[in-house]
């Protein structure tokens, strides 16, 4: 069991740091980019493969996205990782219509909710605009972090909730910052992931959260190349 802990520490330790964030601003302007297109929080295909073509990085994805599933990330994250927290956006997700306790998927929110949804994406990680998973001028073509913001989604804002059954939301973790684990220490940060992410963590479906719930019954520890096919 400690060597699957240690294993599922370093991943989610990595995983974690990839996702660079959400697009939007805590208070948008009346008309944003993504009115004047109708931009659904989608992409267009083939946008991310054209650029690879060129030779190119995908706009959109930022240097922490680069480091995911490989050790050398090129930091040790913030002084002190960030524990788990309730949700401070509770009320704010309510407002605009999102059932708490049967979060559906991002692609399956109405584009007047997902439009609303984005700016509260943005000010969860800190982030200064729409760049952070975006391409500038271009909302909708494809990045790599527009893939990763969908699979967190999916795979931990729809399932996770907190150990008292509240809601879990991006801020729970990130609180208002992008890198929320350091790393420095591999054994302190296996004992905070143990204690903060298995320990204060459940399942809207009632079952046990464990290291496999995040890194399947192989303990993957390449969770986004490998689990959610999402290449670098």
């Amino acid at each position: 069991m400690a060597a699957r802990m240690k294993h599922a520490a370093l991943a989610l330790a990595l995983w974690t740091g990839a996702f660079a964030g959400a697009c939007g601003s805590a208070t948008p302007p009346p008309e944003t980019a993504a009115d004047q297109t109708d931009f659904d929080g989608e992409s267009s295909p083939g946008a991310e493969e054209t650029a690879a073509a060129k030779g190119a990085k995908p706009a959109g994805e930022s240097a922490s996205s680069e480091g995911a599933g490989a050790e050398g990330h090129g930091h040790d994250g913030p002084a002190k990782s960030t524990p788990v927290q309730a949700t401070k956006l509770a009320a704010d997700l309510k407002k605009i219509g999102i059932n708490l306790k049967k979060i559906p998927p991002l692609e399956k929110l109405p584009l007047a909710q997902k439009k609303k949804v984005m700016p509260l994406l943005q000010r969860s990680l800190g982030l200064d605009n729409c760049q952070g998973c975006h391409a500038e001028g271009d909302m909708k073509k494809e990045t790599r972090d527009m893939k990763i913001a969908r699979e967190m989604w999916r795979h931990f804002v729809v399932p996770l909730r907190s150990e008292d059954g509240g809601p879990l939301f991006c801020d729970s973790c990130h609180a208002g910052d992008e890198h929320v684990l350091n790393r420095k220490d591999k054994e302190a940060l296996q004992e905070f992931m143990d204690a903060e992410y298995v320990g204060k963590i459940a399942l809207a479906n009632n079952e046990d959260m464990e290291c496999g719930t995040c890194h399947g019954d192989a303990m993957e520890t390449k969770i986004i190349e490998k689990l959610w096919k999402i290449p670098k």
